[in-house]
C-alpha cells in the first residue's frame, strides 16, 4: 500500500471522525465542519494548514459511501507523459517561447495555428500548452529567472537600516455584530536585530491597515533607512510613496520572481504559525482585540526576549545595541497627520463632495472647485480641505435631517 496515500487518507479521516461517527442533521453536521475548518493543521505533504468546509463535507460524502479507501487520494494515470504534443510541435513551442519569453499561450496556440494550416497535428488546448510549459521550465517566470545567480545570506549593519515588511493570513475571530471573520497579519521586522517594531491583525489586507502598522511601527521603533516590501499592489500605492518621502524612507521591492530577499519575515511569520497561533484554543473564538492583545503579549514576553541562534542574543538587546544611531521623528511631530491619505475631489453646487461612499459639506465658497482631502482612513472623523495647496478647514458629515429642518 502506498505510504503517502495512506498517510493524507488518515489524516482527512481524523479531520473528519466526529462529522462520520453519528448521524447528525445538515444543519449540525454544517456547524461542525465549519468549526474543524478554523483550525490549523499539518497537512501531510502540503504547505496549507487549513481545510475548507466544502472539502470537508465533501470527505464525509466519500468516506460514508465507500469508507476509508475512498479518502486516498487518486494519481493521474498519464502523469509525466506528454501524449498529446508530438515531438516536432514540443520543439517548435520550445523555440517560440525562447525567443520570446513573454509570449503568451494564445499567442503560442495562433502560431501553431499558423505553421500547421492542414490540422496534420492534434489540436492542443490551453490546459494541456499550460501543463507542457511548466513542466519544459518554459513559463516566463522560469525563463526570466537566472538560476546561475547566487542568492547570497546577508544581513543589516545596523538597526533601523533596513525593515521587511509583509502580510500573513491569519486566524478566524468573532465578527463584532455576530459570527465571524478571517483576520490578516501586518508586520515589519527589523533586518540586523529581527525586532518587530509592529505587528498586528487587521479585519482586512487593504493599504489602510499597512499603513496603520506602518505609522506605529515608526512611532514604537523610530524611522528605517529601508523599508523592503514585494511587488503587491498597496505597497506600490503613491500614498506610500509620498509617506516614504516625506519622512525619508528609501523603498525597496523585491524584484520579481525572487522572494528570497525577505526570507526573515517568513521565518518569522513561521514562528507565528508554530509557536503563537497554534497554541490558540480553537474552539474558544477571540475577538480582534484579545487576539491582539495576545499577540502583542507574545512578542514582548517571548519572541522579542528569546535567544536566536544567528544573533546569539535576543532581538531586543540586538536592537539595543544600536539605540544611539536610531533616527527619531521630532517630537512636536503629528504623526497621524503625517500618515494621513490625499486624495482630490470637486465639491458639487451643493457644497458636498463623496469619500468613502459618505457625503460631506465643504465650505460653500468653495462648490464647483477642485479641492484636496487629508484624512485618516480608519477615523473619517478630522476631514481636512485644502484648495491650491492652503487649507481650508475640516469638512462635516452631511445631516441630512438636520439640514432639513434649517431654512434656506
Amino acid at each position: 500500500m502506498d505510504d503517502k496515500a495512506e498517510k493524507i487518507a488518515l489524516f482527512r479521516y481524523g479531520a473528519i471522525s466526529s462529522l462520520v461517527l453519528e448521524t447528525l442533521p445538515r444543519g449540525e453536521l454544517t456547524r461542525r465542519a465549519q468549526e474543524i475548518a478554523a483550525r490549523l493543521y499539518d497537512i501531510p505533504y502540503s504547505t496549507r494548514r487549513q481545510v475548507s468546509v466544502d472539502t470537508l463535507l465533501e470527505w464525509t460524502l466519500r468516506y460514508r459511501r465507500n469508507g476509508l479507501p475512498a479518502l486516498h487520494p487518486k494519481p493521474r494515470h498519464d502523469r509525466g507523459q506528454q501524449r498529446a504534443i508530438t515531438p516536432e510541435t514540443a520543439a517548435l513551442i520550445e523555440r517560440l517561447k525562447r525567443e520570446s519569453p513573454s509570449r503568451t499561450g494564445t499567442a503560442l496556440l495562433n502560431h501553431l495555428a499558423l505553421a500547421d494550416p492542414n490540422q496534420l497535428q492534434p489540436e492542443l488546448s490551453p490546459s494541456t500548452l499550460y501543463r507542457f510549459l511548466r513542466a519544459r521550465g518554459l513559463t516566463e517566470r522560469q525563463l526570466l529567472l537566472d538560476k546561475t545567480a547566487a542568492h547570497k545570506k546577508y544581513e543589516a549593519e545596523f538597526a533601523n537600516q533596513t525593515w521587511q515588511s509583509d502580510m500573513l493570513f491569519g486566524p478566524w475571530v468573532q465578527r463584532a455584530g455576530g459570527g465571524k471573520i478571517q483576520v490578516f497579519l501586518q508586520a515589519t521586522l527589523d533586518d540586523a536585530s529581527r525586532l518587530i517594531p509592529h505587528a498586528q491583525f487587521y479585519p482586512n489586507q487593504g493599504l489602510d491597515c499597512f499603513l496603520d502598522c506602518l505609522r506605529q511601527a515608526i512611532w514604537a521603533r523610530g524611522i528605517p533607512t529601508r523599508l523592503y516590501m514585494d511587488n503587491a499592489k498597496i505597497y506600490r500605492s503613491p500614498q506610500v510613496a509620498r509617506i516614504a518621502a516625506s519622512i525619508g524612507i528609501l523603498v525597496i521591492h523585491t524584484p520579481p520572481y525572487q522572494p528570497e530577499g525577505r526570507g526573515k519575515i517568513e521565518r518569522f511569520f513561521r514562528s507565528v504559525r508554530e509557536q503563537f497561533l497554534a497554541d490558540l484554543d480553537p474552539k474558544a473564538l477571540l475577538s480582534l482585540d484579545q487576539l491582539n492583545e495576545r499577540l502583542w503579549h507574545w512578542l514582548d514576553t517571548v519572541y522579542h526576549r528569546r535567544e536566536h541562534s544567528s544573533l546569539q542574543t535576543t532581538p531586543l538587546l540586538r536592537w539595543q545595541r544600536d539605540i544611539a544611531q536610531v533616527r527619531q521623528l521630532p517630537p512636536a511631530t503629528d504623526m497621524r497627520r503625517l500618515f494621513f491619505h490625499r486624495v482630490d475631489r470637486l465639491v458639487r453646487r451643493d457644497s458636498t463632495f463623496q469619500l468613502r461612499n459618505r457625503f460631506f459639506e465643504a465650505p460653500p465658497p468653495l462648490a464647483g472647485q477642485k479641492i484636496e482631502v487629508r484624512f485618516d482612513p480608519l477615523d473619517l472623523t478630522q476631514v481636512e480641505i485644502y484648495c491650491d495647496g492652503k487649507p481650508e478647514g475640516r469638512a462635516r458629515l452631511v445631516d441630512a435631517v438636520v439640514n432639513g429642518r434649517t431654512y434656506r
